[in-house]
């Protein structure tokens, strides 16, 4: 995924990412990519995410997360991978 660790992910780099989220703070092509496979990851992942627990998690149903991580993946795909 691009993270140290899992510690990284959660609260070292992984924290840096969603606070530039959370403020609007612009990313790079590479920190876009890790924030979406963190995303893709953490919410189908019952190892290192929320898995089978996501709604439980973040009271956001499975079937809306997937509608708009379509979006993002969407939105994201024309950035991410240009050279």
């Amino acid at each position: 995924m691009g993270f140290d660790s899992k510690e990284d992910l959660w609260r070292g780099e992984g924290r840096s990412l969603r606070e530039a989220l959370d403020s609007g703070r612009s990313l790079t092509r590479s920190q876009w990519r890790k924030a979406l496979l963190a995303l893709e990851i953490v919410f189908a992942s019952d190892v290192i995410g929320s898995g089978c627990d996501w709604s439980i998690t973040t009271g956001i149903s499975d079937e809306e997360t997937i509608k708009l991580l379509r979006v993002v993946q969407r939105k994201l795909g024309r950035v991410i991978w240009v050279a």
